[in-house]
């Protein structure tokens, strides 16, 4: 069973770097591929809240990305919701997660797709990715916890796949007040096309539902599990 899941994980990993690898060649910027970090920056941008006119575009990715997720767990009956733990902590957690990505330019899908491109750069990245996870797992040894979550409503859960909806119909429709990079040779103007983005955000989502995947979580297991040999 156990060899099953590391094999779905692996497979589930190459598709998604193929993915990422196809959304180069039909248009997205080169050296980012698929960027959940940078999609979410382009996707502010192009609902005005940011200014900086070289990365608005709502990214279909990210849309996809939820809804694939959303879809396939209601499908597999696996769709809960659940909150209500440390909220103010999880947030600001999240705010420096988001400023150390856009620092480095890119998350953790990203930082390893520039490895596999020959940027040796994304070392130093995975450098400071590896040394906060360990700073992480020492807090976590120390008995720190973020405490249980509670059950919440269905209706709870569905509220970003309905904010996913409403993106994809901003996006389609172009209101006056959704802004988009006008400059072909920027970040933000740079995409693949439409449906190709959605149809690979979707697979991604899926496959990272089913997986689970996380890269945190990956390095944090070997992590912990090197200190229990």
């Amino acid at each position: 069973m156990q060899k099953n899941e590391s094999m779905m994980i692996i497979l589930s990993g190459g598709i998604i770097g193929i993915i990422a690898s196809c959304l180069v060649y039909f248009g997205n910027p080169m050296n980012m591929g698929f960027c959940i970090a940078c999609f979410l920056r382009d996707t502010a941008g192009g609902l005005g809240l940011h200014s900086t006119a070289t990365v608005q575009y709502i990214r279909p990715e990210i849309i996809g990305l939820i809804l694939g997720s959303f879809i396939i767990a209601v499908a597999k009956n696996e769709f809960n919701a659940k909150g209500g733990s440390s909220p103010l902590t999880r947030f600001i957690l999240a705010f420096f997660v988001m400023i150390g990505c856009l620092m480095f330019l890119g998350c953790p899908f990203r930082m390893i797709l520039r490895l596999a491109g020959g940027d040796l750069n994304a070392i130093f990245g995975l450098v400071g990715f590896i040394a906060g996870i360990m700073a992480g797992v020492f807090f976590l040894n120390k008995g720190y916890s973020l405490k249980r979550t509670y059950k919440l409503p269905k209706l709870e859960g569905s509220i970003l796949p309905i904010i996913a909806v409403v993106l994809l119909v901003f996006l389609l429709t172009a209101p006056v007040f959704i802004h988009f990079t006008e400059s072909a040779s920027a970040p933000g103007g740079k995409h693949a096309a439409l449906v190709i983005s959605l149809v690979a955000g979707i697979i991604v989502g899926m496959l990272a539902q089913r997986t689970r995947l996380c890269m945190v979580g990956g390095i944090r297991d070997i992590i912990l599990f090197g200190q229990s040999r």
